[in-house]
């Protein structure tokens, strides 16, 4: 049964070999690792080259920077896996991660697995952080999936954390050239499972990175997520129409992040104030009335009779 890997590398050096020495630390030892260098003008195309001469199971791509997307995709191209796993290059992961994602997915015969997240700071390591290898409780969600999916923290967005069959991405690509590509994505490898088992073991260890995409300060790239959440909530109220009350309080959400972000980086711009006007509009009281942040619904009430007047207040109080 084998595991294919995939890291996406882009000028991550001082974490990377701490990334693939988690992975070769693996109790489960039955797995490819395909580095994908993204273009990275540090090292780490050197990184990536020496560890593939130290050990077989690793593929090195290197490509010009096309983003995450265009390098998971070319992974997922030469990926020869029974199964399928995103670890990002400044993340690391436990050592039973694969064993009791693989094992979670063939008991159950769910075709996604899912495990717990532990947050670590910039300077934590492999040898920082303590696994407790004795979780063995399982979850196992079928006709509820989505609804877990939207209202429970069981199963978040991101692509990493979780063990995908490898036919899933026979049918699905990530997408190129957008931003927050998982928001796009992930929905989908959901509605084509057809089993998740989520695990309550602890093996994915995630950094918060300051120079990653999701910290960056505001720029029109941030439009994607609500453009993203648009698209998924239009195919949510199709499959899962139960559910599209939750896919529409996402896009409120993103709404209050963009225009915080506008704010923190003195970005006034009238057509960016109309677009989030009209979507206040028109999906605001499905993020009012079910469960969210009071500061959250408080801004985005505000925001709902006008934009400005919460861009203004958010510069004035720094929010």
């Amino acid at each position: 049964m084998l595991v294919s890997i995939v890291v996406p590398v882009y000028k991550v050096e001082k974490y990377l070999s701490n990334c693939i020495e988690s992975i070769l630390q693996q109790t489960f030892k039955d797995f490819e690792l395909i580095l994908v260098d993204d273009g990275s003008p540090d090292n780490c195309g050197k990184i990536c080259d020496e560890y593939a001469r130290r050990d077989s199971r690793i593929k090195v791509i290197h490509q010009e920077n096309g983003g995450l997307s265009v390098a998971r995709n070319c992974a997922i191209e030469i990926a020869m896996g029974d199964y399928l796993t995103f670890i990002d290059s400044d993340d690391f992961v436990l050592p039973h991660y694969l064993e009791k994602m693989v094992n979670a997915s063939q008991v159950n015969g769910a075709d996604i697995s899912v495990c717990g997240i532990v947050r670590c700071l910039s300077s934590d390591s492999l040898a920082d952080i303590a696994e407790d290898s004795s979780r063995n409780g399982t979850e196992v969600f079928v006709d509820d999936k989505m609804e877990i999916f939207f209202t429970t923290k069981k199963i978040n967005t991101t692509a990493w954390g979780k063990l995908y069959r490898s036919f899933i991405f026979k049918m699905i690509k990530y997408p190129i050239g957008k931003y927050h590509e998982d928001v796009l994505t992930t929905y989908k490898t959901i509605h084509l499972a057809n089993k998740i088992a989520v695990c309550d073991y602890q093996g994915y260890v995630y950094r918060k990175n300051e120079e990653s995409i999701v910290n960056e300060s505001y720029s029109s790239k941030k439009w994607h997520a609500i453009e993203a959440c648009v698209e998924r909530a239009e195919f949510i109220e199709r499959y899962y129409p139960k559910q599209k009350k939750y896919a529409y309080r996402a896009i409120v959400y993103y709404c209050n992040q963009i225009l915080i972000s506008m704010a923190k980086s003195c970005v006034k711009d009238k057509e960016s104030f109309a677009r989030l006007q009209k979507l206040y509009r028109k999906y605001l009281w499905f993020y009012i009335f079910h469960k969210s942040a009071f500061l959250g619904k408080c801004f985005a009430l505000i925001s709902f009779v006008n934009v400005k007047i919460t861009y203004s207040l958010t510069r004035l109080f720094n929010v």
